[in-house]
């Protein structure tokens, strides 16, 4: 008797082992497709069966069942999704442009001048935004916000992140005195020496903002 348990015990086995093996294009079973072939779903974009592969795991994307009737456009479910609630937009500001200057009406759409190319950035940028005092209090809101750690609140370097890092420099003292708008833009942009790059944090108007504010700092002002 133990003897027929074993043979169909390695039967078994076989059966199993043969059946998860891969080869080619064959990827063997597959126990939960979907969770090997996903489909990412964008918000407010239609998501369509082209490029699915054929045979049962293409079917198993689309479930008729599971979708309300009122959610269907011709033949194709729509599966279009809402934006999770509270999600913060974010423009897409690379790649506008082919162009290292911005045409006009584009200063705060774009910003394509490499990373290494503050020289030229300190020589032509010039900040699109007005200096009026509801842009500069905007700019010191997001200075607050972002810079005030290391840079301090005066600019002074006096920040809690800044005594830890060291050498975070005084706005209002030597030749930070006297940096260009565009050289400040483009430090906030990419960063510099061991300052890090904030043009993911923040977006290009914003940091046009923070410039203003930062260059009454470089006054003395607050």
């Amino acid at each position: 008797m133990k003897v027929v348990f074993y043979i169909v015990g390695m039967l078994v086995s076989s059966v199993l082992l043969y059946s998860c093996g891969a080869g080619g294009n064959d990827t063997g079973l597959e126990y939960a497709p979907q969770m090997y072939h996903s489909v990412p779903y964008e918000p407010l974009t239609q998501i369509t069966e082209e490029g699915v592969p054929g045979g049962p795991i293409s079917s198993s994307y689309y479930i008729p069942n599971s979708i309300p009737y009122n959610q269907y456009n011709g033949e194709k479910p729509i599966n279009q999704l809402l934006p999770v609630e509270g999600t913060v937009a974010r423009q897409n500001y690379s790649k506008a442009t082919s162009k290292l200057e911005a045409e006009p009406g584009q200063e705060l759409l774009i910003y394509e001048l490499h990373k290494d190319s503050i020289e030229l950035a300190s020589r032509i940028l010039k900040n699109p935004l007005p200096n009026t005092p509801d842009v500069v209090e905007r700019g010191k809101h997001l200075y607050i916000g972002f810079c005030a750690p290391c840079h301090g609140e005066s600019g002074q370097g006096e920040g809690k992140v800044g005594a830890v890092y060291k050498g975070v420099p005084n706005y209002s003292a030597g030749r930070y005195a006297t940096l260009t708008e565009g050289h400040i833009f483009h430090t906030i942009t990419h960063g510099r020496n061991r300052m890090w790059a904030h043009k993911s944090q923040i977006n290009p108007e914003e940091r046009w903002m923070i410039v203003h504010y930062v260059q009454k700092l470089q006054k003395g002002e607050k």
